[in-house]
C-alpha cells in the first residue's frame, strides 16, 4: 500500500463524504473488512479521485450515474 496515496484517499473521502462518517467507518472496520476500507480509500479515492483529469464534479456525477443502475 502506498502511504502517500492512502492519506490523499483519506482526504478526499473526508472532504466528499464527511470526516465523521469516514472516520465512523473506519473506526467500525473489522478483520473482514479492514483490508476493503485501506483499498477503497487508496485506490477508489487517492488513484481515481485524486487524479486531476475531471473535476470533483464531475466524478461526482460519473459514480452517481453509476450507482443508479
Amino acid at each position: 500500500m502506498s502511504q502517500e496515496m492512502f492519506e490523499r484517499g483519506l482526504a478526499i473521502r473526508k472532504e466528499v463524504l464527511g470526516a465523521e462518517y469516514v472516520e465512523r467507518s473506519l473506526d467500525a472496520a473489522d478483520d473482514f473488512n479492514r483490508d476493503f476500507q485501506n483499498l477503497v480509500t487508496e485506490y477508489c479515492w487517492g488513484s481515481g479521485w485524486g487524479r486531476s483529469a475531471l473535476t470533483r464534479r464531475d466524478k461526482s456525477l460519473l459514480t452517481s450515474s453509476c450507482s443508479a443502475r
